[in-house]
């Protein structure tokens, strides 16, 4: 059980809290989602509820919360941690071993746990969380969703009453995402486990929760069930990502809101079933991908990358990129597009084949050539940060660059405008949240201008707003001639903003082409409408339809 009384904190150095007067109850064994805009303070939230506040983050603090009959605020962490397991958003802060095994079993060793119930859980948790094939490999190895499931499987082995996960699956695949998903919902129905789930991605994790408890500017706006929620956004609540399948349930249904929202794809047939049965569709184009000038930009050819460990990341890659065009990579986790990434960026050499990129082969271009040229935003934005504040940051690499005085000032201002970044000016960057920082992060690049523009899950931390103005920049960006080589797991930005799409898998190329020839039909990585609409595809509806506005009849 959790009890918040009044609380309110304000991190050191800050004038506004981050956190405001937040009352709220919390029942053994409810599933609660917390989402809300970026920098409402979700994180600063499950920070308390494990006791890092105050006793990691500085600051000053107001208010009780009992967790399970103790006095969270003022109970060592090291006892809190008996009670409250918690992931954090970026698993880089919590994984400490060299391992995957050593890391895992860390925390058991520490509470001096017996060995032959340390290997019992060890093994439940590999398997649970589906990465025994893992147990050897080191964390340096790993793709960022590889570390976020060792780091859930290290909380799971301490066996928490309450588990917080603050944004566990923002660098998964579709099917780990709902691997993880739906081990946290068996061990919330059948162990019992309070679950706290932090999410931006609410599609995912809708029809999972019990309840949703939204921030807004570090207060409760909304505390209720899902389907309550759904029918008010747009009044007195924040617009925060409504799943497509209820968007497109709320435009096309005549009667009160709440008896029709699905929450999920099969309770979206059911109660759409008639609706679609007796529509008739119009007839949509089919789409193409835009003409774009047959230059290319980026032209490799049977290209290899095989690591020390004879862990073979790349597998005979061919492909060709022309200037302008808008290029989306999926695939599963270590599937090879991070490293595909690097090459691009001159920061990983391929093992064999070759190369061009803006005319420059790969394999005699140093990294700084080809950076001035290339941006990439990386995965983890804490690898961008190293300036003192998030103005030196952004103007770096135009100062690098030798861009005159007037420009820098005039794309730091807008930059600051655009990524909502002024209050944060003089900030010591790695202080700011995780959304922030990825917003920091894309500003850096950004401002430089590069010729390419590659971004390894650039939506990881942001809200729905954000994610929306994000695209418009790249947009504008392709429009004045720029290339976007987009990384994401984020299957429905892609079905709505994409336009050539890639698959890989195991280091290959599998797929490419126009978006809806790709992710149509697909069992991992279809969006959630084209699940819908597949059988009702002999009433007249295309089997490639994507996006909420192509199934009301709208162009692509």
């Amino acid at each position: 059980m959790l009890e918040f009384s009044d609380v309110t904190f304000t991190y050191a150095q800050q004038t506004d809290p981050a956190i405001c007067d937040i009352s709220a109850h919390i029942d053994d064994g409810e599933f609660v989602l917390i989402t809300g805009p970026s920098g409402c303070g979700k994180s600063t939230l499950c920070r308390c509820i494990n006791g890092l506040i105050p006793s990691f983050y500085g600051g000053s603090l107001a208010g009780t919360l009992q967790v399970q009959g103790k006095d969270a605020f003022h109970t060592p962490t090291s006892e809190m941690a008996k009670h409250v397991g918690m992931v954090f958003q970026d698993p880089e802060n919590q994984l400490i071993s060299t391992d995957v095994q050593q890391e895992i079993v860390f925390g058991l060793e520490n509470m001096g746990v017996p060995r032959h119930l340390i290997a019992k859980r060890l093994e439940e948790v590999l398997d649970t969380v589906g990465i025994d094939h893992l147990r050897t490999r080191t964390l340096s190895g790993l793709s960022g969703g590889e570390k976020q499931k060792t780091a859930i499987a290290a909380i799971l082995t301490l066996h928490p009453e309450i588990l917080v996960l603050d944004e566990p699956t923002s660098e998964l695949d579709p099917k780990g995402a709902e691997d993880i998903l739906q081990l946290l919902k068996r061990l919330n129905e059948e162990l019992g486990l309070t679950v706290i789930l932090v999410e931006h991605r609410i599609d995912r994790v809708l029809s999972a929760v019990d309840r949703v408890l939204i921030l807004d500017e570090g207060s409760i706006c909304y505390d209720g069930n899902p389907r309550e929620w759904i029918s008010q956004v747009g009044k007195s609540i924040p617009l925060i990502g409504i799943p497509p399948i209820c968007q497109y349930a709320m435009q096309v249904s005549m009667t009160p809101p709440q008896q029709t929202i699905p929450l999920t794809i099969k309770e979206g047939r059911t109660m759409l079933s008639s609706f679609l049965r007796n529509s008739k569709p119009q007839n949509r184009e089919k789409s193409v991908l835009p003409t774009r000038e047959q230059t290319p930009i980026i032209d490799i050819k049977h290209l290899w990358v095989t690591y020390a460990n004879n862990i073979t990341a790349l597998q005979d890659i061919t492909l060709t990129i022309n200037k302008g065009e808008f290029v989306s990579i999926v695939g599963r986790n270590a599937s090879g597009k991070t490293t595909l990434a690097k090459v691009l960026t001159g920061l990983q050499q391929p093992t064999k084949g070759t190369g061009h990129i803006c005319g420059k082969p790969l394999k005699t271009s140093s990294v700084e050539d080809i950076a001035s040229h290339v941006g990439l935003v990386f995965q983890d934005p804490n690898m961008h940060l190293f300036a003192d504040t998030v103005e030196q940051e952004i103007t770096f690499m135009m100062n690098n660059l030798g861009f005159s005085q007037d420009r820098i000032d005039s794309q730091l201002e807008q930059m600051l405008t655009q990524f909502h970044l002024h209050e944060h000016k003089t900030t010591y960057p790695r202080s700011l949240s995780t959304g922030e920082k990825q917003r920091v992060a894309l500003a850096s690049i950004l401002a430089a201008e590069p010729k390419i523009l590659i971004l390894d899950e650039p939506t990881r931390g942001l809200d729905t707003s954000l994610k929306t103005q994000l695209m418009d920049t790249l947009s504008t960006y392709q429009k004045k001639g720029g290339t976007v080589l987009l990384i994401s797991h984020d299957i429905e930005l892609i079905a709505q903003y994409g336009q050539r799409v890639i698959l890989m898998s195991e280091g290959k190329i599998i797929t490419d082409g126009e978006k809806h020839d790709v992710l149509a039909n697909s069992l991992h990585f279809s969006p959630q409408m084209n699940r819908l609409i597949q059988p009702f595809t002999k009433y007249g509806y295309s089997s490639d339809i994507l996006t909420v506005e192509e199934a009301l009849g709208e162009k692509p």
